[in-house]
């Protein structure tokens, strides 16, 4: 089919289905006036919408408008969206039109679908505009979901209870969603008055319309959704959850942290325990958890480690820290989940009422490893949180946090006492159309840990000294943070003033560095190629960083300059060039070099990103009769993803660095490697329908490095990963699996010790499993 044939089929279609809009359901445009959501006589059924449009589809938008490449033209293709609601369900039913065979979509399970064509309904159900609930669906009904808070990213983790499916037709595809109210939180009204958004994205366009328009002159998503009104008192009803679950498993793993005395570690797990839900009011939401599901059946994508001087973020993948996460973050992230290693009972609370939003956890960890009592410190994590939205453009919030080490009087008449306190402010206000300024205050104190007598026969004296122990280790610390951003069709720019003090407390928070003064500015701005097919945008793009400490000592500082230029089809290119100051060790570096990012879905069936480059890079773990020293650093990061049928999919993900110093350092070589890292993984999916699916996982890992220049331990490891799962809805899902661990080590001798050597000959791990759960709804 040619270019002016698929127009003029699409023209057509177009008017054939506004036609039909017309005279069967209440028909909504960018600037109608009707903005009243009509009741359903019947739950929309989507073989009603294949062919044809039922007399009461609901209220009808068809004028969506593009956000990118263009900003307020018309969408390329044409889309209706039907929306309704009942006693119990909100509906909408996309018909979006197409050429079939241009659709991009798989059969995959729930949240994976990335690089593919989909429909948006956005929900800010209390009218706030500053957040909402987003459901997204694909044209064959893969689901994702997550919650937009203003000035955060997404909450991608938020998962929730509703029900969608999709079809593709001859003309398109056509999408149906069901959101059961007791899944949403909404206030006690007698009208309902909602933000409402629908949308679409094309990938193979870089398109994304709207209605109404969300343009990119104006800072800010969701306080430029249409408000539209459900014209009656609607209630969730009873909304109570139970999830229990049961895990069984069984390990073997070969413990090398000696390798002259290794022993192998059975393990033989079996653990049940449950969380559950009750929402009050429609509103408020309180959550609890018995041994909680936090045997992660999913290990963490690869990240290079090797080479880094701070600390590198892995997301948190447990269920329970998931939901509702974004109740709790704030600009800086004071408070990281992943710090709590093995809790054993918790209790949340979430909720809203009118411009207040609020929050609070308490949770043990009985694997706290404080004082070097590593396995056996007990703490109790207590935080809390509130926000007041005072106008559309102004929030203000409150957050603390407290961990505390319990004491254990058990244990050799001492007793292990620490305590880090968090109290902290912040604001967000946004001036004008393009610009949102927000700032945080912290204060922190921490009770160092401390072993105190407590053999003591006077209960006076042993009082005495523990409150001695509390005031002489008790310091106390700072944060301060000031951001500014402004967004706008062709410029953007945040900048952003970090001002932490070295003892502010981390027990719980995700701040790789302290005692900094940190000034980080970006800008960006981009020429839109509207007279051009696929060439889209061209843009120059600029990173400074400048660190100091708190004695206003340098530290380091970063520049990168580069220009980028995105075409259609997700493609992409950016090149920088970057120079840098680091002192460390005493000693001061200057740093150069260059980075390439480029990526592609040119291809239906093949998505292509990857960063490379080379950089001047210091030496931070030099053996202990070497000093550091600065060398070339290397890296490639490359991912492939491969989808020759709808229903499989194999992804490649290669990283790889080294660190080569200069030949002045060797001896007769003209450089010399400190050390080669290389992770690969490779991940093979088959997906049966959207809820059956099997996949494959080898994760190989080898590290060499020079023992004359660099502390770290060579090494070979190799993981396979099959796992089976049936995932029905979230909450209920049957996973059985299976790994298998091998290193290049080699038990020799009697009694048994280890060695290296050069094949993957040793299984030193295995594991089997079986996890189910399911949620009960009362």
């Amino acid at each position: 089919m040619s270019a002016n044939s698929a127009a003029s089929s699409f023209a057509a279609l177009a008017a054939a289905t506004s036609s039909v809009a017309s005279s069967s359901a209440l028909q909504l445009g960018q600037g109608s006036v009707n903005n009243t959501i009509p009741r359903a006589k019947s739950a929309p059924q989507l073989r009603d919408y294949l062919d044809t449009i039922p007399r009461d589809a609901g209220l009808a938008i068809t004028d969506f408008r593009q956000r990118n490449p263009g900003d307020g033209v018309p969408a390329s293709r044409p889309t209706t969206a039907y929306l309704s609601y009942d006693d119990t369900h909100f509906y909408a039913v996309f018909v979006a039109q197409d050429e079939p065979d241009q659709i991009r979509a798989k059969i995959s399970k729930r949240d994976n679908m990335d690089g593919e064509d989909f429909v948006v309904l956005e929900l800010d159900t209390f009218h706030d505009k500053r957040r909402s609930f987003s459901f997204f669906v694909n044209p064959y009904g893969v689901q994702q979901d997550s919650k937009r808070t203003e000035g955060q990213e997404p909450d991608v983790n938020f998962d929730t209870q509703w029900e969608s499916e999709g079809q593709i037709t001859a003309n398109g595809y056509v999408v149906r969603i069901a959101i059961p109210l007791k899944s949403l939180r909404f206030k006690s009204a007698d009208v309902q008055t909602w933000g409402i958004g629908v949308g679409r994205v094309i990938t193979r366009l870089n398109e994304e319309s709207f209605w109404p328009l969300i343009t990119k002159q104006v800072a800010g998503f969701v306080p430029q959704l249409a408000s539209l009104q459900l014209p009656e008192k609607l209630s969730a009803g009873r909304n109570a959850q139970i999830n229990p679950f049961v895990f069984m498993g069984n390990s073997q793993l070969l413990n090398t942290e000696n390798f002259q005395r290794p022993y192998w570690q059975q393990d033989n797990k079996v653990q049940a325990g449950l969380d559950a839900k009750w929402v009050l009011g429609d509103s408020t939401a309180i959550d609890l958890t018995l041994k909680p599901d936090f045997s992660e059946v999913d290990s963490d994508e690869p990240q290079i480690v090797v080479g880094k001087r701070y600390e590198v973020l892995f997301p948190e993948k447990r269920p329970f820290f998931l939901e509702n996460a974004s109740f709790f973050t704030t600009p800086s992230p004071l408070f990281f989940s992943r710090r709590i290693h093995q809790p054993q009972a918790g209790v949340r609370i979430t909720g809203r009422h009118e411009a207040w939003a609020y929050g609070g956890l308490l949770i043990d960890d009985q694997a706290a490893g404080e004082d070097g009592l590593q396995g056996e410190s007990k703490a109790t994590i207590a935080m809390a949180r509130v926000q007041n939205d005072l106008t559309h453009d102004l929030a203000l919030g409150a957050l603390f946090t407290q961990r505390q080490i319990r004491p254990q009087e058990q244990m050799s008449g001492q007793s292990a006492l620490g305590r880090d306190t968090v109290m902290s402010i912040d604001g967000r206000y946004q001036f004008d159309e393009n610009w949102i300024w927000q700032a945080q205050f912290a204060r922190s104190q921490t009770i160092a840990s401390r072993h105190v007598s407590l053999d003591s026969s006077d209960g006076s004296d042993r009082d005495a000294a523990f409150r001695q122990s509390q005031l002489a280790g008790r310091t106390q610390g700072h944060l301060m943070l000031i951001e500014a951003k402004h967004q706008g069709r062709h410029w953007e720019y945040q900048g952003k003033y970090l001002d932490t003090s070295a003892n502010f407390a981390t027990s719980l928070a995700f701040l790789p560095r302290t005692d900094v003064k940190q000034l980080q500015q970006e800008a960006k701005y981009i020429w839109h190629l509207d007279e051009y097919e696929h060439l889209q945008k061209l843009g120059l793009h600029a990173n400074t960083e400048i660190t100091r400490n708190q004695d206003n000592q340098l530290q380091d500082w970063n520049v990168y300059l580069g220009g980028l230029a995105e075409a259609s089809r997700n493609s992409w290119l950016e090149i920088y060039q970057r120079r840098g100051f680091e002192r460390f060790a005493g000693r001061d570096y200057q740093k150069q070099g260059w980075q390439v990012n480029l990526g592609t879905d040119w291809l239906p069936s093949l998505s292509v990103m990857t960063e490379f480059g080379v950089m001047d890079s210091i030496n931070y773990t030099p053996t202990s009769n070497a000093a550091a020293s600065m060398g070339r650093g290397r890296s490639i990061d490359l991912t492939l993803v491969y989808k020759p049928h709808p229903q499989w999919r194999l992804e490649e993900k290669l990283l790889w660095n080294d660190l080569q110093l200069p030949a002045k350092l060797s001896t007769g070589q003209s450089v010399v490697n400190a050390y080669r890292n290389l992770m690969w993984r490779s991940k093979l999916s088959y997906q049966h329908n959207r809820f059956l699916g099997v996949r494959l996982i080898a994760d190989y890992h080898v590290l060499a490095s020079d023992p004359r220049w660099s502390a770290l331990e060579s090494g070979k490891q190799l993981n396979t990963d099959l796992q089976v799962s049936y995932m029905l809805s979230p909450g209920t899902s049957l996973i059985a699996g299976y790994g298998n661990r091998q290193e290049n080590l080699a038990l020799t001798g009697n009694p048994s010790y280890l060695q290296r050597i050069e094949d993957l000959s040793l299984k030193t791990g295995r594991r089997a499993f079986v996890k189910m759960n399911y949620l009960y709804q009362l």
